[in-house]
């Protein structure tokens, strides 16, 4: 949350300097220096490319854990994609997406960069909406030999996915490894505090 507020602060503060530095950018391009303003406006894409989080799902906690955990993918020099777009505020409580996401992003993390040199190492999250329904697919590249264990970060999954009266599936082929999670949007959030209980 403190990185969220400090992105926020930021955007603040470059949207209240934005009319200075279009003054600047309009006065070089009158004075015909081309050249200064075209430096100018990259410098001002520099800062507002610092402000956005590398995901935007439309949920600002998921944001910060998913762009952090992309982060990490992509330090590693693994290839990462994300199109989830989540209903923000909704009766999904932000702690059992981020369980979702966190477990499957950590083993995806950890089962591509295990990868031999010459294989892709990708990874890519999607998810949308469809009716009552939110439908999550984390897919990554892996190396595609016999199976794998199911370990605590699955399970906890799994019984997110229950709790919501969904589901987890899990398809492999080739090197290629697929995590679905199906998530039953409540219409009445009381009765997941109920089930808390």
């Amino acid at each position: 949350m403190e990185e969220a507020k400090a992105r926020y602060d930021d955007t603040k503060s470059f949207r209240h300097d934005i009319r200075n530095h279009l003054a600047v950018v309009k006065k070089l391009l009158q004075s015909g220096k081309l050249k200064e303003a075209v430096s100018y406006i990259e410098d001002m894409d520099g800062m507002a490319e610092k402000m956005s989080f590398p995901c935007s799902t439309n949920n600002p906690v998921v944001d910060i854990l998913v762009g952090n955990k992309l982060g990490i993918a992509k330090s590693m020099g693994i290839d990462v994609d994300c199109s989830l777009l989540l209903p923000y505020p909704c009766s999904l409580r932000d702690i059992d997406i981020c369980i979702v996401l966190s477990n499957a992003l950590d083993n995806a993390i950890q089962a591509v960069k295990s990868l031999d040199a010459g294989i892709e190492k990708y990874i890519r999250v999607s998810g949308r909406i469809q009716g009552d329904f939110l439908m999550m697919e984390i897919e990554n590249s892996f190396h595609g030999k016999g199976a794998f264990k199911k370990g605590t970060g699955l399970s906890n999954v799994n019984a997110v996915a229950e709790k919501y009266g969904g589901a987890m599936n899990i398809e492999t082929k080739e090197n290629v490894f697929v995590l679905y999670v199906l998530l039953i949007i409540p219409q009445h959030p009381e009765s997941i505090l109920r089930q808390m209980d």
